[in-house]
């Protein structure tokens, strides 16, 4: 019984050729676009677009990059030149 079993997995596993992946720009295309369609009608980040779930009070989303902090009214230190941190 084990025999015929591994027999059959051998079997299997010699007459299934794995598909060579390659890029298909329609496929993607046609992904992006039910992507899109999902997300039609969410809101977007004023500063850099993104589309999100939920944004904060300033109309961002949750970066925390240098420009999301400034239009937030956060400070931003501005590093001196040639020193690393």
């Amino acid at each position: 019984m084990i025999a015929t079993l591994e027999a059959n997995i051998a079997h299997a596993l010699i007459s299934v050729e794995e598909k060579v992946w390659e890029p298909n720009r329609e496929v993607t295309l046609e992904r992006l676009r039910i992507v899109e369609m999902m997300h039609e009608g969410w809101p977007q980040c004023r500063l850099c677009g993104q589309t999100v779930n939920r944004l904060d009070s300033a109309g961002l989303c949750s970066k925390t990059s240098p420009a999301h902090q400034e239009r937030r009214g956060i400070p931003v230190p501005k590093k001196k030149a040639g020193s690393r941190s």
